[in-house]
């Protein structure tokens, strides 16, 4: 049974076949030594096991590299700048270290995404804080409170169609109750 073997200098594959040959202590093409018979007997080798299932994946990934260069080729010359300019367009920094459960994409932090860093700078993320310092604007502008007045023209609306019957904060459920009385 034959194998391929690649040269870690030229990266040119050749056939090897252990029954009928040494191991080679050189590149055949390039005449370069490899060193694959420097290896002390008890050092411990893991071998390179590439099955269909990682080389599919392996594809998948190589191929979203390659789409991305060829977009921002595209958006370059749709613009009229060099390729350069839209280099940020280009997946660059997949992950090579892939086990079950990674992402391939980086992880989102503050350093790479001006979001992530202004909920860091202001601790208003997640379950940090209400937000509430921030609603101070809702009361000046071009339409002061206009959330506030357009839910209470509605809920007024609603009073009114419905002949008073329904004037709670949910009016479009109290009245469909079985036994809904309105309180007085």
């Amino acid at each position: 049974m034959a194998f391929r073997l690649r040269c870690q200098t030229c990266r040119q594959a050749f056939a090897f076949d252990p029954k009928s040959e040494k191991w080679p202590d050189e590149c055949p093409i390039c005449h370069t030594h490899m060193g694959y018979n420097d290896r002390a007997d008890d050092d411990i080798v893991m071998p390179s096991i590439r099955t269909m299932r990682s080389s599919a994946t392996d594809k998948v990934y190589r191929e979203m590299e390659t789409a991305s260069e060829k977009r921002a080729e595209a958006a370059a010359e749709m613009a009229g700048v060099p390729t350069s300019e839209m280099s940020g367009l280009k997946i660059t920094n997949l992950s090579d270290a892939r086990r079950e459960g990674d992402v391939a994409a980086p992880p989102v932090t503050a350093a790479n995404n001006s979001v992530v860093a202004f909920m860091e700078q202001t601790k208003i993320g997640g379950f940090q804080g209400n937000g509430s310092e921030y609603s101070g604007a809702v009361q000046v502008g071009p339409a002061p409170n206009a959330g506030a007045r357009a839910r209470s023209m509605l809920q007024q609306h609603h009073t009114n169609i419905s002949g008073g019957a329904a004037v709670s904060d949910r009016p479009a459920l109290e009245t469909m109750q079985p036994g809904y009385r309105r309180r007085g």
